[in-house]
C-alpha cells in the first residue's frame, strides 16, 4: 500500500490543527460530492464549474491531487505531514474515510474533504539524508512517499540515524544534480506552456523578451500567413541602429531554407535579423542564417525559452500576462 505526503497548507499553515484533531484534508468545495465515488473527469467537470477561469493546467493538476485524496489514499494507507515550525514529519495511518465537512462547521471559507488520522511517530529532518530530504521536497501537495524515504523517516522515529555516506562530498553532489534536474524540468514545463500559446499571444512574447533587453519594439503589417513581423530598435522606430527584423513561426513544422532565403531576402544590409521558429530549422535553413551578409539569429524553442528566463527578472506586465512564471530560490 503506497504512503502519502500532504502539505498542510502554504507554510505548513493547517498542521497543529491536523496533529491536535486527528485529520488530514484538502481545503476544496465541489458542491459536496463525493469525491471517492467518482471518476477523475467528473471531478474536472466539478472544479471548472466552480473555478471557470482556471487554465487547463490548474484544472488538470487540482483535479489530480483531489481524485487521489479520495480514491487513493485509502484506510490503512501511511500518511506524512511535515510541520515547518518544529521541523518534525508526522507519520499516521488513516482511519475513516473521506467526508466532506460543511463551510459552516469548518473553520476555513470553502469547506473541505477529510480523512481521520492516527498520528503515530515523528521524525525531526535533522535526522535525515540529504537524499530523502530532496526526496519529502516536492513542491506537490499530495504526493506518494518513496519506500527508500518512508524507510528512512520510520528510522529516524526510532532514533536510528541514515547509513553514512561513503562519500563525503555525496550529499552535495545530489544536491547539485536534483537542483540541475529541477531547472530543466522548469524548463520543459515552460516550452509545454509556451506551445499552448497562440500565434499572436507567440509574436507578442518575443517582443516582450526583446523589451526585456532594452529594446523598443513595433508591430509591422500583416503577413499573409496571418503572423506580424516585429521591429525592434532603440527608438522603437527602427530609425536608430542596431535594428532588429524578427520573424515568428508558431507551428510544430521545421522550417526550411526556402523560408530563410525569403526572409533575409527582405532585410537592408544595416538589419539584423531575427527568426524564432517553435518548431526548429532544417540544417539547410541553418546554413542558409551562416552564409548570410548580415547577420541572422535562429533560435528554436529551446533556445527562446532559455532567452526568457534569462531575460524573465526585467520583462514588463505586457509580457508576464502572457507567460507568468515565479521564481523559486534554492540555496547556494
Amino acid at each position: 500500500m503506497a504512503a502519502w505526503i500532504i502539505r498542510a497548507g502554504k507554510g505548513g499553515v493547517w498542521a497543529a490543527e491536523w496533529i491536535s484533531r486527528g485529520y488530514i484534508a484538502i481545503y476544496w468545495n465541489l458542491g459536496g460530492a463525493d469525491i471517492a465515488t467518482i471518476s477523475k473527469d467528473q471531478i474536472k467537470s466539478l472544479y471548472k464549474m466552480q473555478f471557470p477561469d482556471a487554465s487547463r493546467q490548474v484544472v488538470a493538476a487540482n483535479a489530480g491531487m483531489i481524485y487521489r485524496f479520495g480514491h487513493e489514499i485509502v484506510e490503512g494507507s501511511t500518511v506524512v505531514m511535515y510541520e515547518p515550525a518544529t521541523r518534525l514529519y508526522h507519520i499516521g495511518e488513516v482511519m475513516g474515510s473521506c467526508t466532506f465537512v460543511m463551510p459552516e462547521d469548518s473553520d476555513d471559507d470553502d469547506g473541505s474533504y477529510r480523512r481521520k488520522v492516527a498520528w503515530k511517530a515523528t521524525a525531526s529532518r535533522d535526522a535525515l539524508s540529504a537524499r530523502a530530504k530532496h526526496s519529502l521536497g516536492s513542491i506537490s501537495t499530495l504526493f506518494a512517499v518513496s519506500d527508500e524515504a518512508l524507510r528512512e523517516l520510520e528510522n529516524a522515529s526510532r532514533g536510528v540515524p541514515p547509513v553514512a555516506s561513503s562519500e563525503g562530498d555525496e550529499e552535495e553532489e545530489n544536491a547539485a544534480e536534483i537542483r540541475e534536474a529541477t531547472a530543466e524540468d522548469g524548463i520543459e514545463r515552460i516550452k509545454d506552456r509556451v506551445l499552448q500559446l497562440t500565434w499572436e499571444e507567440m509574436e507578442q512574447l518575443v517582443a516582450g523578451v526583446l523589451r526585456a533587453m532594452g529594446y523598443k519594439t513595433s508591430m509591422t503589417r500583416r503577413g499573409s500567413d496571418g503572423g506580424r513581423d516585429i521591429i525592434a530598435s532603440p527608438d522603437g522606430l527602427g530609425l536608430e541602429s542596431p535594428r532588429i527584423v524578427v520573424e515568428v513561426k508558431h507551428r510544430k513544422e521545421t522550417m526550411g531554407a526556402p523560408a530563410l532565403r525569403s526572409f533575409i531576402g527582405g532585410l537592408r544590409n544595416t538589419d539584423s535579423g531575427l527568426y524564432v521558429s517553435t518548431g526548429g530549422f532544417t540544417k539547410d535553413a541553418m546554413y542558409e542564417a551562416d552564409r548570410a551578409l548580415m547577420p541572422v539569429k535562429l533560435l528554436d524553442l529551446d533556445q527562446f525559452v532559455r532567452l526568457v528566463v534569462d531575460n524573465y527578472d526585467s520583462a514588463d506586465m505586457d509580457m508576464r500576462a502572457i507567460l507568468p512564471l515565479v521564481r523559486i530560490y534554492w540555496p547556494a
